[in-house]
Formats: C-alpha cells, structure tokens, sequence
C-alpha cells in the first residue's frame, strides 16, 4: 500500500515537472529575469547586444567564431559601448572591409577608446572617431571599403590575458 502512494506522488511530480518545463518557454521563463547581454552597442536611440565575435586565424583573417553573419548589426550612429565580461576588457575597434575575412593584406585601422568603469566588471567604451560622420568617411577610404552601403566593418577587440575577440558590427553610411 505504502509503495502504491509512493509510486502515485513519484508520477505526479513527474507529471508537475514535465508541465513546468512544457510551459516555462510559453510563458517567457526561458531566460533569468534581468540578465543583460555581455557586449552591447548603444546608439542613441537603442542597446544593441553584439552576439557574434570573431576570432583573428594564423593566417591574418578573421573568421567568425560564434554566431554568423546574420548576427552583425548594422547601426546608423554609435554613443559607446557597455563590456560586462569578467575579465575581458576593451583594448581598441578595428576598422577594415569585408576583404578581411578572406585576405590578410586586407587594409585596416585601429582606432583608441576611452574607458570608464560603471560598475565592479562593467565598463563603457567610447570611439570618439566613430560619433563624427567625416572621420567614419576617412577611414572608409583608407582602408579601401567601397562607399556607401554595409562593406565597412567596425570591431570592438576585447582581450583577456592570451585571447582576443572581435566583435564586429557595421556602420551604415550614406553615399555621397
């Protein structure tokens, strides 16, 4: 008897549990309550997480090591940048076009940020050359990108110790 009533509080729980884990994604339970994406890009009009990193190869190319390309934002201005990686800090953005990917004699330009602590490992970056619409046409030239469109690439090289990744995203600049 006592190993019937068992059996029977052993299923419903079961039954609970299942129900729970069927519902949580409905319901929007999925993530923790709070929890902010590591990188995010803000501009001055919205946060943007920046998903996908990338990861420099031996041979002098980038190759994107988590997320694809679907996950690059394409923004129309950039205020700075909010890092809470433990750890990993913000050392530069890189400036280069798409030929990064594929050739190592692709041209680029490392631009300086400034940063400020926000809280015990959150820091805001800021690229002061990427708020002045000019300066984002310089670099455009200097390092060969077509005009106008998605073909310039910015990324914000966080490093920690060994390893560094670049998290790219894009500015979207009028054709003149």
């Amino acid at each position: 008897m006592e190993n019937r009533s068992r059996k029977a509080r052993n299923t419903a729980r079961t039954a609970m549990i299942v129900t729970a884990m069927l519902l949580a994604p409905a319901l929007g339970l999925s993530e923790v309550e709070g929890q902010q994406a590591p990188v995010v890009l803000h501009t001055s009009t919205e946060q943007i997480p920046l998903k996908a990193y990338a990861e420099m190869m031996r041979v002098g190319t980038l190759r994107l090591a988590s997320g694809s390309s679907r996950d690059i934002p394409t923004v129309t201005d950039v205020s700075y940048f909010r890092c809470s990686l433990t750890g990993w800090s913000p050392k530069g953005v890189l400036v280069s076009s798409e030929e990064l990917f594929t050739s190592e004699y692709a041209e680029r330009r490392l631009l300086p940020v400034s940063i400020r602590p926000l809280a015990v490992s959150t820091v805001a970056a800021r690229a002061a050359d990427l708020e002045k619409p000019e300066r984002l046409t310089a670099l455009g030239t200097a390092v060969k990108a077509p005009e106008g469109g998605d073909q310039l690439y910015f990324f914000l090289i966080l490093s920690s110790g060994d390893l560094t990744r670049y998290y790219p995203f894009r500015i979207a600049t009028p054709k003149q």
